[in-house]
Parts: C-alpha cells; structure tokens; sequence
C-alpha cells in the first residue's frame, strides 16, 4: 500500500488520463459526466473538500447528475475530502458499488521481459485496435464511439498497443504518460486468442513505449473480482496500491464499466 499524498497523485494522473466530455471544478471535488458511459467518467472525484458545507455540496452533486439524466456518483478513496464523506453518502442512500484495485510496478521489472509477440503501438485508433477491443469487450457500436472519443481526449502522451500473434489481430491496451507514471487501460484480448500470452505482451510492449518517455513507475485498474486479470498482474510483477469504490445513489443501470 502507498500513502495518501501518493493516492492523491495518482489518483489526479488517472483522472487526466481518462477525461470526460464535461468536466466541472467545485473547490476540491471535480464532476465528471459523459453520457453515461463508464463510471469514472460519470462520477465525482473528491480529492479536496467542496467550497459548501457537506449537505449543500451534496445537493449540488445530485442536482448536477439528475440534470443530466444520470446516476449521482461519488469515486472515493480512503483520502476522498472532507474525511466524514463516504459516511454521510452511506447515510443518505449511497450504496457501494464497483469496486476497484489499483496496482503498480516498476517499469524497470516489466520491461526485462522479451515476449515473443509482435505489438504494434501508434498514437491513435485505428479501426483494427477497434475491431479487436470490440470483439474482446463485447461493447455496442455507440459506447465503443464513446470510449474512442474518451481515449483520445487526454492531453497527455498516449499510445495504442495492437498485438498480432500468427498474422491475426490479438490485442489491445491504451497506454498514458504523465511525467514519471505510466496508466495501463484496456487491456483487451480476442476470444479466440486468450492463453496465448497476448496480454502479457501488449503490457509489455506499453510499459517500454512509457519507459522510452521518461515514466518510471506503471499503474492499472482492475475490478476486484476479475480473478484472470489480477493473476496476471501478480504474475508481471504489479502490486496492490490502494482500493477505490463508488457510492451510487440509485441502482446502477450499467455504464459500460469502469
């Protein structure tokens, strides 16, 4: 585990790494809405207290989301502000919902590993890199518009990783770098090519595009329960930083993950 001026950081970098279409700044709380699509992008990240007493900000955030058609939605942490948040949220309905690790490595450790599989790695989408995450995913064609329009919002250095394995499109991941941190998105198989180690390889593959730019540390999301993926961030040498969890207001209707 890491310590909370370091939870801040890299929560903040993520955040920069995945932008939502409409951003609004309220003190130390930054609202986030995107139709909908993902919950990182629909949901309040409060990483310094709001410039109103608790409830009122409280009320803002739900007028803000209603506004919108959308699930009022807090992504909390251990240091989310003010420190008596998560309890009032429970308090007034907010239930917990997905739940999410952090983890993080040296690039150092990931990039001794030589995989034998060709990754290519642009810095933009191209409709193959679709094709695959689409087929990995299972998304529908209008959220996999939206989650295009999400990874090419970021102002940071970014890198789309497509893995061929025997001349057939394997898989994918989306890779960002702000100043020493490398985020790891996406990363998606096709099903036909699982347990070949494509993962592995595109993971790989990112980790040395980052290090190339100067990023000295990698970090990732996961679910909690996606058993497969933690076992092979395990495995690639990644740790557990800190957890994450949301506090929706209403039942999840489903966003397309996180």
């Amino acid at each position: 585990m890491i310590d909370q001026p370091q939870i801040i950081e890299l929560e903040q970098v993520a955040s920069n790494a995945w932008v939502a279409e409409e951003t609004e700044r309220f003190g130390g709380w930054l609202l986030r809405a995107n139709g909908g699509v993902t919950n990182r992008a629909n949901s309040v990240l409060p990483i310094g207290p709001p410039p109103l007493p608790l409830d009122d900000a409280i009320e803002k955030v739900i007028a803000f989301y209603k506004e919108r058609g959308l699930i009022p939605r807090f992504q909390m942490t251990e240091t989310s502000k003010p420190v008596e948040l998560d309890k009032d949220l429970a308090e007034r309905g907010f239930s917990v919902g997905l739940q999410v690790e952090v983890h993080t490595a040296a690039i150092s450790h990931l990039i001794q590993k030589e995989p034998a599989i060709d990754v290519m790695i642009s810095n933009d989408i191209s409709d193959g890199w679709m094709s695959v995450y689409r087929e990995a995913s299972g998304y529908n064609e209008s959220t996999m518009e939206v989650r295009r329009d999400l990874m090419k919002r970021t102002q940071h250095f970014k890198a789309f990783a497509l893995a061929k394995f025997e001349r057939e499109l394997a898989g994918v991941g989306f890779g960002v770098v702000e100043d020493k941190w490398l985020g790891i998105f996406n990363i998606a198989v096709h099903p036909t090519m699982r347990g070949k180690g494509v993962a592995l390889a595109v993971n790989t593959a990112l980790a040395k595009w980052g290090h190339q730019l100067g990023a000295r540390s990698a970090y990732l999301q996961v679910e909690s329960e996606n058993i497969p993926a933690l076992k092979l961030y395990v495995k690639l040498g990644f740790q557990q930083a800190y957890n994450y969890w949301y506090r929706n207001l209403e039942i999840n209707r489903g966003t397309g993950g996180d």
